[in-house]
């Protein structure tokens, strides 16, 4: 019955014509009556968006709504590393930092913003005073490359398609076990619709997003939320909010739904012109509904420049900035400290150390005994979960 209610309120407030604010947390918890991932979309760096998902993921009701979490700022290779991590086992914390020091996107350093380590901090914090059947699994979606064998761009080349890989996480560890997961990810990563533009030689090439793979192999079992954290700044005084957050839900025909989708992205040509990615789509037409944030609560958070005093993970971001770049790392991300020297290596199996790489051992899972070995949705009966697509 209340999974009744909630399909209820949810159909009336998404069918509204009108705009209509509603609670955020309230709101997202009650989509996972319809919806297998919920999607919500950030700006990197988002202090008071990173504040909320924790608070969302504290809520009571969230653990018989959210099975899993998929993050874009992990490397699956540590995937085991981090189910200790944050399923409570003792793990040396220079361990669990290569989850995101060691993603595709480095050498960029937008994961050494803090808020990405205190996200691991805040699920091993909830976990604690949960029901082991009931903590969140952390899934790290992004591409398992092993950086200790990647001496060229041709070596990174194979890891390249992050949304495949976002995707296939996602469809592998959670919903063909019949699970439900939140999906937390850079905002051109939820679009339900692909993104094109011309390259250099004029032939078109499309963008498939994380969730518009999704959609394509498990049709409406997403809901996407994206984070406007930039509104003030695109020009979009539609999407500016005023005191605490607040969730609109969208429509093509009216209100903010109807923003034509191009406009609410920061992406830009080198001339510093807005690309034409979405064509004639309207803001309604890649998410469901949208975060909007008072400006005075958009705090992005830079990395600490003590960071990149570790003269070992220093070394290795230039050794990599050399190789994809063709220049060093930019001295001045160190801020005017000393750097100091790399912690001696650490005696943990299948724990690696930057830059030395193990592929860590399988995860154990919890299972239901009449599940025939695959996990379930809590909660689930186990006639609905379907087998793995082959």
């Amino acid at each position: 019955m209340l999974h009744a209610v909630a399909v209820l309120t949810l159909a009336t407030s998404f069918g509204s014509s009108d705009r209509v604010e509603l609670d955020p947390i309230h709101t997202i918890l009650d989509a996972f009556a319809e919806y297998r991932v919920v999607a919500i979309g950030e700006n990197h760096g988002h202090a008071e968006l990173h504040d909320l998902l924790l608070e969302l993921l504290a809520d009571p009701r969230a653990p018989d709504q959210i099975d899993d979490v998929a993050v874009e700022w992990g490397n699956a290779l540590y995937q085991g590393v981090v189910d200790r991590y944050v399923g409570g086992e003792e793990v040396p914390w220079d361990s669990v930092t290569m989850a995101w020091r060691n993603t595709v996107v480095s050498p960029n350093t937008v994961w050494d913003a803090p808020v990405y380590a205190d996200f691991f901090r805040g699920v091993r914090q909830l976990n604690a005073g949960l029901e082991p059947a009931d903590r969140y699994r952390v899934l790290l979606a992004d591409s398992p490359v092993e950086w200790a064998q990647v001496d060229s761009v041709a070596d990174l080349r194979p890891f390249f398609d992050r949304a495949a890989s976002m995707a296939e996480v996602i469809q592998r560890e959670s919903l063909r076990l019949g699970r439900r997961a939140l999906f937390v990810a850079g905002g051109l990563h939820v679009a339900k619709r692909p993104r094109s533009r011309p390259n250099s030689i004029g032939v078109p090439i499309g963008e498939i997003t994380p969730i518009a793979w999704l959609e394509l192999r498990h049709p409406g079992a997403t809901w996407v939320v994206q984070s406007i954290g930039s509104a003030s700044r695109l020009g979009l005084p539609a999407l500016v909010g005023a005191g605490d957050v607040q969730l609109l839900t969208l429509d093509r025909e009216t209100g903010p739904g109807r923003i034509e989708a191009n406009r609410t992205t920061t992406l830009r040509n080198r001339d510093g012109t807005r690309p034409d990615v979405y064509r004639d789509l309207r803001l309604a037409d890649i998410v469901d509904a949208v975060l909007v944030w008072d400006p005075e609560e958009v705090t992005i958070v830079d990395p600490d420049p003590a960071t990149y005093r570790d003269e070992g993970y220093w070394q290795e971001l230039d050794r990599r900035s050399r190789m994809l770049r063709g220049q060093p790392m930019d001295p001045a991300l160190r801020g005017g400290g000393a750097p100091r020297p790399s912690p001696e290596p650490l005696e943990h199996p299948a724990v690696p150390i930057l830059p030395h790489v193990v592929p860590p051992e399988d995860h154990p899972v919890h299972r239901h005994p009449d599940s025939g070995g695959q996990r379930l949705h809590r909660g689930q009966r186990t006639a609905e979960v379907e087998e793995p697509v082959r």
